[in-house]
């Protein structure tokens, strides 16, 4: 009897919060380059048929959830755009980023944490992470760096007195604009990624001093601003957390039609022929 010897994986922290765990990435990444456009409608009680109208290149990142209503209706007009430019045979350019994504296994930045300006008016000054984008491998400072911006477009038009507020602007990681503190002498640090004295989880550390950076709650914030030990479940809605573990899967080594067979009591006694994969 040869006994099989299961490896436990180490947590990586670095993967596992980037999504926030309960979104799929695969959904993620593609409300960022796509967004529905009803085409047809009052189908005779037929649901209406959508269909994805921006081209998958013209993508332009951003620090907003990619299905808010802003996001949205920016994506909505560039898509109308794009129809117009191809349906009258002009010229239409993509919005390619040309910028190459910090691997998650040195990333180690997340909301939350404890910064450090590096350039700019608020050179040596500390704030706290307010949001992440890693696909332009910057960072939003709360109160830091900021910019006078018009709060609403279009203000005058609707009659409405214009307003101006502070706005956050971009910190680039990749250029070192921005820096942990180091939680052993609040003073910016370089991080990286290893593992703990157990080997069970990755943890990051100051490489000036060997300190430990725990990484703060609010990175463990899901996309709907909850955190998953405050998650309610509601009833006759979600389905219990007890169902959605529950293994009910049993292998076995026969086809689909030999399970239902098996299942239903149904013997066919004709023999099988031989079935060839290429």
């Amino acid at each position: 009897m040869r006994l099989t010897r299961f490896l436990l994986l180490p947590r990586k922290p670095f993967k596992e919060l980037d999504y926030a765990r309960h979104m799929p990435k695969e959904y993620v990444e593609r409300m960022k380059r796509t967004i529905p456009r009803k085409v047809y409608g009052e189908r005779f009680g037929a649901p209406d048929i959508t269909r994805w109208v921006i081209h998958p290149d013209d993508y332009v990142p951003s620090f907003e959830r990619p299905w808010t209503n802003d996001v949205l209706s920016k994506n909505t007009e560039r898509a109308n755009a794009y129809h117009q430019s191809m349906m009258n045979n002009k010229f239409f350019r993509f919005r390619r980023p040309k910028i190459n994504r910090i691997p998650d296994e040195e990333w180690t930045f997340f909301p939350g944490d404890l910064v450090q300006v590096m350039v700019g008016k608020d050179k040596g000054r500390q704030g706290t992470v307010m949001a992440v984008s890693r696909d332009t491998n910057e960072i939003l400072v709360e109160g830091m760096h900021c910019k006078l911006e018009v709060e609403m477009e279009g203000a005058k038009k609707l009659g409405i007195e214009e307003t101006l507020r502070w706005k956050e602007q971009p910190l680039s990681v990749e250029k070192e604009q921005v820096k942990l503190v180091d939680p052993n002498d609040n003073e910016p640090c370089e991080a990286k990624w290893t593992l703990n004295s157990a080997g069970d989880e990755y943890i990051r550390i100051s490489q000036r001093s060997g300190f430990e950076i725990p990484i703060p709650s609010q990175a463990k914030v899901t996309y709907e601003y909850l955190l998953p030990e405050k998650y309610i479940e509601v009833e006759d809605k979600d389905t219990p957390a007890n169902l959605v573990l529950e293994r009910t899967y049993v292998p076995k080594l026969a086809s689909f039609e030999d399970e239902i067979s098996e299942e239903m009591g149904i013997k066919d006694p004709r023999p099988q022929k031989p079935t060839y994969w290429y």
